[in-house]
């Protein structure tokens, strides 16, 4: 079992956390090199956080992966960085939580941060989400730029920023970080919160007694205040569960109505469906009930950008000039098809597996069962053939079949993978 006692040091090691001859980042638009957080987290708002927690489960499905493009197609990278990337990405999270956290900080901060941890021999060990009190952009003398990490626990770290892979969101007027939420979010959720404490304060004043005790005679003060209190006490306080008073002849109560006006409901869904067009969503999407083709728009609107931007700085972050030269890349999978209803994915499984696009099991694991054994392999129709042999088949079928080339036994494909039968 592996001590974790100092996560700082397991994460950063033991070396400087300060660079030397460092300066702060000057950037065109006039804008300050440091970043703080929005100090009034939007996360502890429930809708917030419900909109936050539905695009990070969905976006947790998907999986990184390390592939290499080359003239015979796309293959499978390194299994060393692919069991960091789709397993473990460090010993604190799956690479489900490690998805669904980077997505939280993404919405919460408009700025998402992730620490490459490499060995000495440049060797990619693991990969950090960073919660942090402040960022602030640094340059050295070379103008390479750094990045200093100012942690709410009061310790600080500066690493390269190539060593850090950053993606932004309503990136618009600082050169590098994306905008905070203090502005037009906030404006959102101070709306929300109106709603909400409108709802339950009258809810409390729907339940109380109000009225007036009309006192026989005259009533000193100080008899007043205390023949109030204790008819408040006995009858407006909770312990009273019947809601029935009395009074003697010395005093009579009347009661006094008022028409308590709150929010309808038109005005809660405005309210919440501000903060969801905040995120791109709406309420099937939220609370699970959505359609296929509802989904698909989701998916597209929603996911696929954040994929994107994860996908693209992964590969530039993890690998080298010349290791893209050579088609190493990072992309995020995702079956689209388990999110279809059951008869779209008949039809595209009846579409794909002809053409040798999907396997046997590709297409077991679409509708929830195992794989077999021998699935792996992909089946193709004899009815396809290359299009530069179009010509040979047609010369083949005007001659009845007749020609100089052996046809294969059982119409199985050439060398060249063609097949003589149509």
């Amino acid at each position: 079992m592996m001590n974790y006692r100092n996560i700082f040091n397991k994460i950063f090691g033991f070396g400087n956390t300060d660079k030397a001859n460092l300066t702060g980042a000057e950037f065109l638009d006039g804008y300050t090199n440091v970043f703080t957080p929005f100090t009034g987290v939007p996360y502890t708002d429930t809708t917030f956080r419900d909109c936050t927690d539905t695009i990070a489960r969905h976006l947790g499905k998907m999986k990184l992966k390390h592939v290499r493009r080359t003239s015979d197609g796309m293959v499978s990278g390194l299994q060393s960085i692919n069991h960091i990337l789709g397993t473990r990405p460090n010993p604190f999270m799956t690479a489900s939580e490690f998805l669904e956290k980077v997505v939280a900080q993404y919405f919460n901060y408009n700025n998402a941060f992730i620490y490459i941890q490499r060995d000495i021999n440049g060797v990619i060990t693991g990969l950090y989400p960073l919660d942090f009190g402040s960022v602030e952009i640094k340059v050295d003398t070379e103008n390479n730029l750094y990045v200093k990490f100012q942690f709410i626990n009061g310790k600080s770290m500066t690493v390269l920023y190539d060593a850090v892979i950053h993606i932004k969101r309503h990136f618009n007027t600082h050169q590098l970080f994306g905008e905070d939420n203090s502005k037009a979010l906030k404006e959102d959720l101070d709306l929300l919160h109106a709603v909400k404490a409108a709802i339950i304060n009258s809810v409390k004043n729907g339940n109380s007694l109000r009225g007036i005790i009309n006192f026989e005679g005259t009533v000193r003060e100080d008899d007043q205040q205390a023949l109030w209190k204790q008819f408040t006490e006995r009858y407006v306080s909770n312990a009273n569960g019947s809601g029935i008073a009395t009074l003697d002849n010395k005093a009579t109560f009347q009661q006094l109505t008022t028409t308590i006006s709150t929010f309808n409901k038109g005005q809660m869904d405005f309210a919440r469906d501000m903060v969801y067009k905040h995120f791109g969503l709406n309420e099937k999407i939220v609370s699970g009930d959505y359609t296929e083709d509802e989904y698909i728009a989701f998916y597209e609107s929603v996911l696929e950008p954040i994929a994107i931007k994860l996908t693209q700085e992964f590969t530039e972050k993890l690998f080298t000039s010349r290791e893209k030269g050579h088609g190493n890349e990072i992309i995020l999978e995702s079956n689209r098809l388990s999110y279809m209803s059951v008869a779209s994915r008949i039809k595209v499984s009846q579409a794909l597996l002809p053409t040798g696009a999907i396997t046997v099991n590709e297409i077991r694991e679409i509708f929830g069962y195992e794989g077999v054994e021998g699935g792996d392999k992909r089946l193709v129709s004899l009815n396809f053939a290359k299009y530069e042999d179009l010509s040979k088949y047609q010369i083949n079928a005007s001659k009845g079949g007749d020609t100089n080339e052996e046809e294969p036994e059982n119409g199985t494909p050439n060398d060249d993978g063609a097949s003589d039968t149509e």
